[in-house]
């Protein structure tokens, strides 16, 4: 059994018939099979925790961005520094420095 016939073109079958090719390697050619394929997962996941990681570095720094925009806001309306400071988050220091 050289290929999959289409009748069993499914991706259990897919899968299982890739498992089997595979069982059948050398064993040198299969280690190094099995160590090409950790390099690649060890890849992926650590794109994956970059991107995860810098997508969480994006929204604290826009939640910051936000936090002082909505109390240059305020403090345009004459809003006191403690409330702003209160409703932001913000010190009063930083407040006062906008």
């Amino acid at each position: 059994m050289d290929r999959l016939p289409d009748e069993l073109r499914t991706e259990a079958f897919e899968r299982l018939f890739q498992a089997c090719e595979i069982a059948r390697f050398e064993p040198e050619v299969k280690l190094k099979y099995e160590k090409e394929m950790i390099t690649e997962r060890d890849y992926y996941n650590m794109l994956n925790t970059a991107k995860a990681d810098g997508l969480a570095a994006g929204l604290a720094e826009g939640r910051e961005e936000e936090k002082i925009r909505i109390a240059k806001a305020f403090k345009e309306q004459g809003v006191d520094a403690g409330i702003i400071s209160f409703a932001t988050g913000l010190s009063e220091a930083e407040v006062a420095e906008l």
